[in-house]
């Protein structure tokens, strides 16, 4: 009796775990959506983007729950001859294939976090500031950052470099938080779990 009543409890909870995991995004197959489109609107599939098998030969994914995402942005590229931020670019790309390839849904599926530090303070520098450092006439990315954090992702800002640079908080983005020490938040952050990435 005790059993069976033992395995009609296990039963449940596995139901009820598995639709909780199923809730929470990321477990259609890959990819779950549309990359490209043609120019009448209509979704490139893998093989039609690519060429025939290429579908077959594609590996998604296995880990589309509870990613956690460290990147550090310790360079800045702010001149006439840079077109793309420093590290920002490679988020936006893997933000778009959490979403759209994978199918995850941001802080439920995954989070990323940026340790800023070093030269790539002035990443988070904000021109729009009241009174706004005067390196952050350089941050051309500015909106970037401010997309990103906008779309969930966490900035946090080493106050080594915060001091080097001479940097108020009231000069930073909005919703940029700090560490101590970048180098050291790094290794922190991996022991909590988290994968670090240097783009």
């Amino acid at each position: 009796m005790f059993r069976n009543i033992l395995f009609v409890i296990s039963a449940l909870f596995l139901m009820l775990s598995t639709n909780l995991v199923m809730a929470q995004g990321g477990n259609t197959e890959c990819p779950v959506d549309f990359v490209r489109y043609d120019a009448d609107g209509n979704g490139l599939g893998l093989d039609a983007e690519f060429g025939a098998g290429s579908s077959e030969i594609t590996h998604c994914l296995q880990r589309r729950h509870d990613v956690k995402l460290l990147i550090q942005a310790n360079n800045f590229c702010g001149n006439s001859a840079c077109t793309r931020p420093y590290a920002l670019h490679n988020i936006v790309n893997v933000i778009a294939d959490y979403k759209k390839t994978n199918g995850m849904k941001p802080g439920v599926d995954y989070e990323i976090a940026v340790i800023v530090h070093s030269g790539g303070g002035t990443l988070v520098l904000d021109p729009d500031a009241a009174n706004p450092h005067p390196a952050a006439a350089n941050n051309v990315f500015d909106q970037n950052v401010k997309d990103l954090i906008a779309d969930g992702v966490k900035f946090y800002f080493c106050q080594n470099t915060a001091r080097g640079m001479h940097v108020h908080t009231s000069e930073l983005i909005p919703g940029v938080e700090y560490v101590t020490a970048g180098i050291s938040a790094l290794a922190d952050f991996q022991s909590q779990g988290w994968t670090y990435v240097q783009p």
